[in-house]
């Protein structure tokens, strides 16, 4: 295969978009013919592999984790500080419509980025420099984004257009597709990455290091097919992941930070370096005041809710919710706890965040903030996850400046361990590779292995438990409760926080509800967001989600 610096792909990439090349924010009808011509962009391998590359630059790694309202916010694990971003203003009300709905840019965007994958197919086969490894390694590229496109959109609004050619309103071709039935995409995208799987590599050259491999696209149709309830279909792509014998799991304290987060346990992420590639985690995501000099640096934007923090297990086994552990709540949890959340007392770069509740506080400050007037925390917990302690915050450094350079993770072998147990579980209950797997995660996790002789539906309950910790904070949360169909139950009611009062050693805990933690799910309606208005009015063959 042809070798291309990354970096100068990037900068090459930058340059050739200069000049046009087509963009992903159009309408995906708007088929204006990229410029630079057609004939320019497939003329070579190189120039051909500058659009591959804007289909990587697109991986909305902002939304799921580090902007300033992540995926998470639609959930019961953590909500935004501020009620103007979408996750509160519209989200948790359940306030939009048809006009708008919080995902219509995502059918826009999405089927723009099907567009370009298609693009390539069509294209690649006939790039006249290319080998025919180099051709089939790109349109592997294409068909793994096409369905990664596709699986965004049916998780959101169900059977959607299946549209595997560019189209093209001069061709004289139609340019309206009715839905397809939910299964029929997922059979569809299950196609595309079971050959995308066949061709790419297990692993890149170092120079080349960002793309995505065979694991990756074993991976994304691992989560299709858990999604789908394909229960044996999963099972069989995560053995194939295992078969790979190149993943192990890492060390959850430092596998998310720049630290730890090269190694083994990793399948799929997006490289950021905080330099010439960037997100904006820390202003958006540390704590409101720096613990150690006392300057209002974060906007602490994500808060990690009580609800989440039930689910923690104390390392003698015992629920987060225990009686006995009331007075002490923060002492001997699962390590994950420590690893993912800031809570009363922890130790944070150089000083403490405390979190209790001080009615003399008017002014920026960690703590608990009971009615939003000095803009702490409304739950009693901070965002840790991501965060590199290393950096030194204030809003002289970074405020409205990129600085982080915590890589994005799509995919790790944790998750593929959880889908595989609950694949499994589906399939023949408990088996000793369903106990196997989770109890390596709760190995890790400082807490005892789950107890033998457990029911089909009781290993449910417990695979369901480790997926929440397991995964906070990492963009897979909503869409578990839609497909458990447990929203109604945990997105139809007020999200909790834990009110610290007292001194030192002799603090009281009282949970409360949150400010802003008012949630509205309306069931069966809300499991499915409407079909964007703009998208019925354009193809008279698009019908609408049920109670839209």
């Amino acid at each position: 295969m042809k070798l291309i610096n990354n970096r100068s792909l990037i900068i090459a990439t930058a340059a050739f978009l200069l000049l046009g090349i087509a963009s992903c924010k159009k309408d995906f009808l708007e088929t204006t013919p990229a410029s630079p011509s057609d004939a320019t962009i497939w003329s070579s391998y190189t120039n051909a592999n500058l659009f591959v590359n804007d289909i990587y630059a697109d991986i909305p790694t902002g939304f799921l984790l580090f902007d300033v309202d992540p995926f998470d916010n639609w959930t019961d694990n953590q909500f935004p500080t501020f009620n103007w971003v979408t996750s509160l203003a519209s989200v948790a009300p359940r306030n939009y419509n048809s006009t708008s709905s919080p995902v219509n840019s995502w059918w826009t965007n999405g089927y723009a980025e099907i567009r370009k994958c298609n693009i390539v197919l069509q294209n690649a086969p006939n790039i006249p420099d290319a080998s025919d490894e180099d051709k089939n390694e790109m349109i592997a590229q294409a068909k793994f984004f096409r369905a990664y496109w596709y699986s965004w959109l049916i998780n959101f609004f169900g059977g959607v257009p299946i549209i595997s050619v560019p189209l093209n309103k001069s061709s004289g071709d139609t340019l309206n597709y009715p839905r397809s039935t939910y299964d029929e995409c997922v059979t569809f995208i299950q196609q595309d990455l079971a050959d995308a799987a066949s061709a790419l590599p297990d692993e890149w050259s170092s120079d080349q290091h960002g793309r995505v491999t065979k694991g990756a696209a074993l991976a994304l149709k691992s989560e299709v097919e858990l999604y789908a309830s394909k229960w044996q279909d999963c099972v069989n792509s995560c053995s194939a992941i295992f078969a790979l014998g190149k993943y192990s799991l890492a060390d959850y304290n430092t596998m998310l930070i720049p630290a730890g987060e090269v190694n083994d346990e990793v399948i799929f992420d997006v490289d950021f370096d905080g330099k010439t590639k960037a997100h904006n985690a820390e202003i958006f995501l540390s704590p409101r005041v720096d613990p150690a000099s006392g300057i209002a640096a974060g906007w602490g934007h994500v808060q990690p809710t009580q609800e989440l923090v039930d689910d923690y297990e104390f390392t003698d086994g015992k629920p987060g919710t225990d009686a006995s552990h009331a007075n002490d709540p923060y002492t001997g949890r699962d390590k994950r706890f420590y690893a993912s959340i800031l809570y009363n007392g922890s130790d944070w770069r150089g000083g403490k965040v405390w979190t209790y509740y001080d009615p003399t506080i008017n002014v920026y400050a960690n703590n608990f903030d009971i009615n939003f007037s000095h803009q702490g925390t409304q739950t009693g917990y901070y965002f840790h996850k991501y965060l590199d302690p290393t950096l030194t915050p204030s809003e002289t450094n970074y405020y409205g400046k990129a600085i982080n350079g915590t890589n994005a993770v799509l995919f790790r072998l944790g998750e593929i361990y959880l889908n595989f147990a609950e694949a499994q579980n589906e399939l023949s209950g408990p088996t000793g590779d369903v106990y196997k797997y989770i109890n390596l995660l709760r190995e890790r996790g400082g807490v005892p292995g789950l107890p033998p002789g457990l029911s089909k539906d009781q290993m449910r309950e417990h695979i369901r438990h480790e997926r929440r910790i397991e995964l906070a904070f990492e963009g897979k949360r909503y869409f578990d409760i839609m497909r458990w169909k447990i929203a109604g139950q945990v997105l139809n009611k007020t999200l909790t926080g834990m009110e610290i009062t007292g001194t030192p050693g002799n603090w009281i805990y009282t949970r409360v509800p949150a400010y802003n933690g008012k949630r509205v799910f309306n069931t069966p309606r809300d499991y499915l967001f409407p079909i964007p208005s703009a998208a019925l009015d354009q193809n008279p063959k698009l019908t609408q989600n049920p109670g839209w």
